[in-house]
């Protein structure tokens, strides 16, 4: 698999959230700003983010591959080596209403941040960061977990923005499921594009808006002949917390 299909499906569609599904959520999605304490490596607007409800506290979730792209050179793993300064998401529409990070919560100094890991893992690869947060400034609506896995022919959506979508609110963008293959969902892009750039660490949402996945990667399906989208499932994040209570 190829670093270029982690970007290929991580955007599935143009049409804003009044336009292209009858079920509508309130602000959810966030895109990242990561500033380093060297400011050459900064990136701003990179991925997407959203917030979490979880046992009556709130974290702040987004894809791990991201940081592939935005480190330091002393960066090797999923550890910040004391190098970030703020990691701030906020609403692509809205950048006043901004959320400040606080500690990443799976840090782990055995992951290494390589591409060949994430390619050579791709159905392991658990692609999730987690954060407590510092501050909240905005009216963001944080999701809460899924009960229950979504099935072969469920529709689900995904809520966020592309990197081309440079005005207006979240876009919703909707797929079936297909299948799944270890961590990852299949699913075919129903009100989308071919492809696209900006949409990893959004949240998959099911038909009633509980969280089902995140979109990390996608590309062509020999097994179903056609452009598939494989977000990761919830089974890493379903255990980080439920280890997490038992601490």
């Amino acid at each position: 698999m190829k670093i270029k299909l982690v970007l290929f499906l991580v955007t599935i569609s143009h049409m804003c959230l009044s336009q292209n599904s009858e079920k509508v959520w309130p602000s959810i999605s966030m895109v990242n700003d990561v500033i380093f304490k060297d400011s050459t490596y900064n990136h701003r607007n990179i991925g997407c983010g959203f917030l979490l409800s979880y046992n009556n506290e709130t974290y702040a979730i987004t894809a791990k591959h991201l940081l592939q792209v935005a480190h330091t050179d002393k960066m090797k793993t999923t550890h910040f080596e004391n190098e970030l300064k703020k990691w701030v998401m906020y609403p692509k529409d809205k950048k006043e209403q901004t959320v400040i990070l606080g500690n990443l919560l799976n840090e782990d100094r055995t992951d290494s941040l390589n591409w060949d890991n994430y390619n050579n893992n791709f159905y392991s690869y658990t692609d999730w960061l987690i954060f407590d947060i510092k501050a909240n400034n905005s009216d963001i609506k944080p999701v809460e977990l899924s009960k229950h896995a979504p099935v072969i022919g469920d529709t689900v959506y995904v809520v966020g923005w592309t990197y081309d979508d440079t005005v207006g609110n979240q876009r919703v963008y909707s797929y079936m499921i297909k299948g799944r293959e270890g961590q990852r969902l299949k699913m075919s892009l129903i009100n989308a594009p071919e492809s696209g750039a900006g949409l990893s660490g959004s949240p998959v949402l099911n038909s009633e808006g509980y969280l089902v996945g995140i979109i990390s990667s996608g590309g062509y399906d020999p097994e179903f002949q056609q452009l598939i989208s494989k977000p990761c499932t919830t089974d890493y994040l379903i255990r980080f917390f439920e280890n997490l209570a038992d601490k």
